[in-house]
């Protein structure tokens, strides 16, 4: 009885490995609406930033960059090359929204 019992356990263990049951495939970049989701995220990081850096003097200015964290926008205590680097990296964000057909909220 338990040599039968182990077969047929073995058995069907060895037939579901090989046959990848209860495996899950993950989709490749069909989710758009969590790639809008980090889209619109990353806007209001920008958004976020632009009015930080509009209001912070300069000579705090790159502590404040720094605390912010926001990637692809230079940290400096340049006021006007880190407003050019975050207007640049909105035009960019905004462009990947529209290519992703994301819905864009109005203000």
């Amino acid at each position: 009885m338990k040599k039968a019992f182990l077969i047929t356990l073995s058995t069907l263990t060895f037939t579901a490995l090989f046959t990848a049951c209860g495996q899950v495939t993950v989709p490749h970049h069909t989710d758009t609406e969590a790639e809008c989701l980090t889209v619109q995220r990353n806007l209001y990081k920008v958004e976020k930033f632009t009015t930080m850096v509009e209001h912070t003097s300069a000579f705090h200015l790159e502590e404040a960059a720094v605390a912010m964290n926001v990637p692809k926008i230079s940290t400096s205590n340049n006021k006007r090359q880190m407003l050019r680097d975050a207007a640049k990296r909105k035009r960019s964000l905004e462009a990947e929204q529209k290519e992703l057909g994301c819905e864009v909220a109005s203000n």
